[in-house]
């Protein structure tokens, strides 16, 4: 997968998965990142702004000067019913590549808190779901079943998708910084990363055919970082790139 706190990553032996992905990146020349002392609260944005939706990258390992393709992701944002209460369904999918993955995240329309969680990869599957602060589940893999459960913080962000989602919510600007949760399956058990967010800078990229104007969204939790362009017109991710030991790996929206 092109996160590497994604589940799916963890499901799997597969190159992509959380160890093989938890490269080091530097931060850009000319990059300051805000003093400490200007951390704010990260509050999770309000759900009923969330935009139905689909979303495609196209996907590119970059190492050594050339480029290889990796397959598309496509992220789908709609509404479903769940347990008779109208939510939110973030959808994602990676197609072209030799095993195909699926993740499929439920959540509360205003607090955009997680109710149930699906995912595959192959034939590896994993299902869960959530309390106030508490996450129970089991995956199914060729090995066999395996159950699980753990506290899970408050405002945790899931999946990428969801990741991306509450990102376009937020009030950017140069010098934005908060404190946030990420959620791993590590091995198949899960477990919470302290991250930050932190509005790097103001940058004009090429994406989706033509030159956008976007702030650039570090997110980090240990050595784990990605960058998120985020469109200032319409607060939309444009393109995401992960450094990992294999290379960057980059999204561009199509």
């Amino acid at each position: 997968m092109i996160r590497a706190w994604l589940a799916l990553a963890a499901l799997s032996a597969l190159p992509s998965a959380l160890a093989a992905q938890q490269g080091n990146s530097s931060t850009p020349a000319g990059v300051v990142a805000p003093a400490a002392d200007s951390v704010g609260p990260f509050e999770r944005p309000d759900g009923t702004h969330l935009r139905a939706g689909t979303s495609t990258f196209r996907l590119t390992l970059q190492r050594d000067g050339r480029s290889t393709p990796l397959g598309t992701r496509t992220v789908d944002v709609g509404e479903s019913q769940l347990g008779g209460t109208t939510v939110w369904v973030i959808a994602e999918r990676r197609e072209g590549t030799v095993v195909p993955t699926s993740d499929s995240l439920w959540l509360t329309r205003t607090e955009l808190s997680p109710e149930r969680w699906v995912a595959s990869i192959d034939r590896t599957k994993m299902a869960a779901s959530f309390s106030k602060d508490s996450m129970f589940g089991a995956i199914q893999s060729y090995e066999g079943r395996a159950s699980f459960s753990s506290a899970v913080a408050p405002g945790a962000l899931i999946t990428p998708g969801m990741t991306e989602r509450v990102v376009e919510l937020l009030p950017l600007h140069v010098g934005y910084h908060a404190l946030a949760t990420l959620l791993l399956l590590d091995s198949g058990t899960p477990r919470t990363l302290p991250a930050e967010l932190i509005v790097e800078r103001e940058e004009r990229v090429h994406a989706g055919g033509g030159d956008v104007d976007a702030w650039v969204v570090l997110l980090r939790a240990g050595s784990i970082e990605e960058r998120l362009w985020v469109s200032k017109s319409d607060r939309r991710v444009v393109r995401t790139e992960q450094h990992s030991s294999t290379g960057v790996v980059v999204g561009e929206a199509i």
